[in-house]
């Protein structure tokens, strides 16, 4: 069974009463993150079809060049994110948006395969960065009726940020060329650093369970725009200066953490596949560069959609359960989409299929994730199974190109990495039928 965190979690503060205006600006302010990392991650695969016709690569180099923003995410996710336990959740955010705007700018300024893939490494480090600190974000700000919804939005501004993404690549590839598009995501990411630095405040969570010298101080401003009576001392709280990686592999998270992990590494896999040759695969078919991202549009558009209403539901049907169904349903429609016959409507109706499942099973598989772990381990949790997943995922463009350039069709493509999200499904159910432990505030 999936453990929950309970109410020894210093959000406890934030549970009590209805979603306050500072609670919801924060939250706000999560999902603009998160539609900035939705903007920037797919901006290789938005220009691929117009820098393979410019460079004359092939796919297996594109397939490379489509796997480099995976590789940094791994290293963001699992090196930079546990940061967040430490120093603080506002220090990374900052942090990773530097990254991300660095890397886009400079991806933009390239004219060989090697630089860009380095550029893109960088960008997707500030990505990988970023995802698990939105999800501990909204985490930590909602209250408890509302979080699974929450994180749920958080996810979903991924996808939205995508349609934004794809909608101003198609003007920028009609009519200015590739490198205006990574200068967009740089641009997008410039405009949103003053609105952390003035409205994002420290999360109350890692302010009790870290205990910096001036946690009380921080602590009290946030009960003030709260409208709540400030503490004449720190509430109790964990005080824990360890490793936050070392308690996800104590005996009571081993368990939680091994297995969320491998469900992540199945569903990331496919996915990475989907969003990152979806342009390219329609181009293939004789639909201009422009149509390609436009269909990627469309399919963001359906998943976000669906990510709310998937956590909307998840507190009336419960989140594992909804998952599970999801990721069955992705691996089912990624097998659609590969049969699909080349016209134009019915690609698009088997990608917004694929988006409906995808970004459905992602907001709540977060949501479960995030509740498994406790403060202290928190953002590192969470970067850990999302981090894992990507380095594992690295490989889904790859070998995508690999298989295309050895003769295989759309087809059978699809139907490969389709296997893949119903296991993770079947695995998930199993995990929640499994007992396990009460997690305490902090394990270990």
């Amino acid at each position: 069974m999936i453990p929950q965190t309970g109410g020894s979690d210093a959000s406890a503060l934030l549970d009590v009463s209805p979603m306050s205006r500072m609670q919801i600006s924060v939250l706000f302010i999560a999902v603009l993150l998160a539609m900035m990392d939705g903007f920037d991650l797919l901006g290789m695969a938005y220009v691929a079809p117009a820098l393979s016709h410019a460079w004359g690569i092939g796919k297996g180099t594109l397939g490379f060049l489509l796997s480099t923003s995976l590789i940094g995410m791994a290293l963001g996710s699992l090196a930079l994110s546990p940061l967040a336990d430490v120093t603080g959740r506002k220090p990374m955010v900052l942090s990773s948006i530097g990254l991300v705007v660095a890397g886009s700018l400079l991806s933009a300024l390239c004219h060989a395969v090697p630089t860009l893939a380095a550029c893109r490494v960088l960008t997707g480090i500030g990505i990988g960065t970023m995802v698990p600190l939105t999800t501990t974000i909204a985490s930590e700000f909602a209250n408890t009726t509302r979080r699974p919804f929450a994180i749920a939005a958080t996810t979903v501004g991924l996808p939205a940020g995508s349609i934004v993404g794809a909608l101003v690549a198609a003007v920028l590839l009609k009519h200015v060329g590739w490198p205006a598009v990574f200068v967009s995501g740089a641009i997008a990411g410039a405009l949103l650093l003053p609105v952390i630095m003035l409205w994002l405040p420290e999360s109350p969570s890692f302010l009790i369970a870290r205990r910096p010298s001036d946690a009380l101080e921080r602590l009290n401003r946030i009960l003030l725009r709260l409208g709540r009576p400030a503490f004449s001392e720190l509430p109790p709280g964990a005080a824990s200066k360890r490793a936050s990686y070392r308690s996800l592999f104590a005996p009571e998270l081993i368990g939680i953490t091994l297995r969320l992990g491998a469900v992540q590494i199945l569903v990331s896999t496919t996915a990475y596949y989907f969003i990152s040759w979806l342009p390219q695969v329609i181009a293939d078919l004789g639909f201009p560069a422009s149509t390609a991202s436009l269909a990627s549009a469309v399919s963001s558009v359906v998943g976000m959609i669906s990510g709310l209403l998937f956590g909307f539901f998840a507190a009336r049907f419960g989140p594992v359960r909804l998952a599970s169904i999801a990721m069955i349903g992705f691996g089912l429609a990624i097998m659609a989409f590969g049969f699909a016959p080349p016209v134009l409507v019915m690609l698009i109706l088997a990608a917004g299929a694929c988006g409906v499942f995808l970004n459905g099973a992602t907001g709540i598989f977060y949501a479960t994730v995030s509740a498994s772990f406790p403060p202290l381990s928190r953002a590192s949790g969470i970067g850990f199974v999302i981090g894992i997943g990507r380095v594992f995922s690295i490989s889904g463009p790859a070998l995508a190109g690999w298989l295309f350039s050895t003769g295989l069709g759309r087809g059978a493509v699809s139907l490969i990495f389709g296997i893949a999200p119903i296991l993770a499904g079947v695995l998930l159910i199993a995990t929640a039928r499994r007992p396990a432990p009460m997690v305490a505030s902090e394990a270990g």
